[in-house]
């Protein structure tokens, strides 16, 4: 694989099957304020989501050869873009999509193509905050750089594609919520959401000096319940209090007309929500894309809402993880839910309105080979060249690769530390690989650094996954340059450069510090240089951009995915955790294959799929019980490639977790790519779990009014236990450490 990248970096300039990617970044060009904002409003803000899921057939990033390949869609993967404009016509955009990541080039790419919208040259990539909720079952081969390129998917390579495809989606979301912008108000609520996340790494957490007191704070807040001892190595110390609990809700408010009722609560635009969190409480293996816990989360969220869109972002998560026990779809469900739930109870907490106007700092700052004045005055140096430890490979405490019983284990590391920025660090690589790999220009070498104040709130922009107390260090230095404003880190936004760790956490060299690549001063580093950005502000905007991402490798379903095809369901029964598949109701049905790519922003990759309930006053509705609806975006259903004849594809559903009254007639609903709608034969629960029911169900028409017989009753079908929800959030003298 790196001698692949290599080849590409040699022959770029004549080798066809190497990417380059370049463009232009136009300045923005101001415009005069709309009329419509005054003291009633200070804001205007419109919201819009899309769909962002590919095709089945892509490797999925985020834990590199471990990963699995996309064979189908358990909840959708999508982007939700927020428009935000203040009194005198400055923009800012935050978008969050579900992927592993987001690269500089992806942003870049997404600016370039707003101008392809009329009506938004006022926006420029500066005003661009877009992030990634790190969900490890989205697709990869669209990063811009080559090590990710090569390394973050379980197969390497840069698919121009998909990378189009997500640039000019997110672009279409951007302006369509643009277009959406009325009058607003913005009003900020923060909460203690206990016992949805643990420190995975309390040892290196301990060793920072701030570690007491957020284990203080976090005391009277509930933890986490008997875990095994794995997955809590310190005895005394409650993994779940080792974490930041706070979640911060943006609640995006249309704002009345009438300046008298200014405070009246109106109709929710959008509600954003920023939580420190690992999506990962799904297994590495599981075949499906899915969004993991922030996907459950928003779609719960939304369902309860009514109204709106709901973004969740990531914060400083490099050391949280989602508190499952066990890994798994029970606890995936459960824990979203849970997330969900506090999102909208949230909104109810006190809350503070945001006002004033928006200001941009924006810059590439480099962290190779860099020497700095920390906040003591002592000369520091980050690393010349980016480097893996040898734990990098073992993977982390809740994710262990075949690699650490081979001796890739966390905590190696150099009895004395080197003076060349790297410290303790033990090379990944024997040696003499370790003095030529990676080569200079497989990792970035800079980053781009955003603080934007939003009113009274600053947002920060992290390159990358940084721990909890580096996070607070961050947060330090920003809110020592603006005291009234605050800090809220917006955690994996407009850059990627893995982990990014306290001194202090990397000298014992567990996962995330081995996987620090510029040495132990990088994260640092990264601190110095947003405090510095929040202090001085301005923007360093390059005009253009340039990025080579390595070889090409595009979509294709070859035959070690046709393969897959045949056992797929006898693997997915037990990566989902379904029990017998006799007893879920499934769906078979032919589609044609979708186009792809495609330069249709709103084009279908896959069937969308609901289950429906027919009911004599009001004929084929969606069954929403509880106002939960069931479809391809809550976790109740799965959608799978089960066989593939050239431009003809074969589709499986399930219902996971089957519920509604026995007698109750019920049907599967499927918006095809290219067949129109597509029902299954009206089928109860009562009849399914039958012994001699149906083995699948059959395909045909929508009939509107079609007859519905009587159904039998019987006893009602098993239910998945759930995760048990954590306290409600709560403000309960809570302080947090920011």
């Amino acid at each position: 694989m790196m001698r692949a990248a290599l080849a590409c970096a040699a022959l770029l300039s004549i080798a066809p099957a190497c990417a380059t990617i370049r463009g232009e970044l136009p300045a923005p060009q101001p415009r005069a304020p709309e009329a419509a904002v005054g003291v009633a409003a200070p804001w205007l803000a419109g919201a819009a989501e899309i769909d962002i899921t590919p095709p089945p057939g892509y490797p999925m990033a985020g834990h590199s050869f471990e990963g699995a390949v996309g064979l189908g869609v358990w909840t959708r993967l999508r982007a939700q873009a927020l428009y935000f404009e203040d009194a005198r016509g400055v923009p800012l955009v935050l978008v969050v999509g579900d992927l592993w990541a987001v690269e500089p080039g992806l942003v870049d790419r997404v600016a370039q193509r707003l101008h392809e919208h009329p009506g938004l040259e006022h926006v420029g990539r500066e005003h661009l905050v877009i992030a990634a909720t790190h969900t490890h079952h989205g697709p990869g081969l669209f990063s811009t750089a080559r090590t990710y390129s090569a390394f973050a998917a379980p197969e390497g390579g840069h698919d121009p594609g998909l990378f189009e495809a997500l640039a000019g989606r997110m672009a279409a979301a951007i302006a369509e919520a643009a277009a959406a912008r009325r009058p607003a108000r913005i009003v900020q609520h923060t909460v203690a959401v206990p016992a949805l996340a643990r420190n995975r790494s309390v040892e290196p957490f301990l060793r920072n000096a701030e570690a007491n007191a957020l284990l203080v704070a976090n005391a009277g807040l509930p933890g986490c319940r008997e875990l095994p001892i794995e997955l809590s190595p310190m005895p005394g110390i409650d993994p779940c209090h080792a974490v930041s609990p706070v979640l911060d809700v943006l609640h995006v408010i249309e704002a009345s007309p009438d300046a008298s009722a200014a405070e009246a609560r109106g109709p929710t635009i959008a509600v954003a929500g920023f939580f420190a969190m690992h999506p990962t409480a799904m297994p590495n293996k599981t075949e499906l894309y899915h969004a993991d816990v922030f996907g459950v989360a928003t779609t719960r969220a939304q369902a309860q809402l009514g109204e709106g869109v709901v973004a969740l972002f990531n914060g400083a998560e490099g050391d949280v993880s989602p508190n499952w026990n066990p890994q798994g779809r029970p606890s995936t469900v459960g824990l979203g839910q849970a997330l969900g739930d506090a999102l909208v109870a949230a909104l109810e907490e006190p809350g503070r309105a945001l006002e004033g106007t928006i200001e941009v700092a924006f810059a590439w700052r480099p962290l190779a080979n860099q020497r700095f004045t920390d906040a003591d005055g002592v000369e520091q140096r980050t690393g010349r060249r980016a480097i893996p430890g040898k734990g990098e490979f073992g993977g982390a405490e809740d994710g262990r690769t075949r690699l650490y019983d081979r001796g890739w284990r966390e905590g190696q590391r150099r009895r004395r530390p080197r003076d060349n920025g790297q410290g303790y660090k033990r090379h990944a690589l024997p040696w003499p690989i370790s003095m030529v790999a990676p080569p200079r220009g497989m990792t970035p070498r800079a980053v781009p650094l955003g603080v934007v104040q939003l009113g009274n709130l600053s947002l920060v922009t992290l390159p990358g996954e940084h721990t909890t107390i580096m996070g607070q260090r961050i947060g330090q230095a920003v809110a020592r340059v603006r005291p009234a404003a605050t800090v809220v880190r917006v955690g994996l936004a407009g850059a990627y450069l893995s982990y990014l760790t306290t001194p202090q956490e990397y000298a014992l060299q567990h996962y995330e510090g081995a996987s620090m690549l510029y040495g132990e001063q990088a994260g640092m580093l990264v601190a110095h240089h947003l405090g510095e950005l929040a202090r001085t502000g301005g923007v360093e905007r390059p005009a253009e951009f340039r990025y080579r991402p390595g070889k090409i490798r595009r979509w294709r379903l070859d035959r070690s995915r046709l393969r897959a095809l045949p056992q797929l369901e006898e693997r997915l029964a037990g990566q989902l955790d379904t029990g017998p598949r006799l007893g879920l109701p499934r769906f078979y049905l032919w589609d044609r294959a979708p186009a792809w790519p495609s330069d249709d922003p709103r084009a279908r990759t896959t069937p969308r799929v609901r289950v429906e309930a027919w009911s004599e006053a009001e004929g084929w509705r969606p069954h929403a019980p509880g106002g939960m609806p069931i479809d391809d975006r809550t976790g109740n259903l799965v959608l799978m490639l089960t066989h593939v004849d050239g431009a003809r594809w074969r589709w499986g559903v399930w219902w996971l977790d089957p519920g509604a009254a026995p007698e109750q007639p019920l049907r599967f609903h499927v918006e095809t790519v290219g067949e129109g709608s597509v029902c299954s034969e009206t089928f109860t629960i009562g009849q399914w779990f039958r012994p001699e029911g149906p083995g699948w169900l059959e395909a045909g028409e929508c009939a509107p009014d079609e007859a519905v017989g009587d159904a039998p009753v019987v006893v009602e079908p098993p239910s998945l236990g759930a995760h048990e929800p954590p306290a409600p959030p709560s403000r309960i003298g809570y302080a947090p450490p920011r």
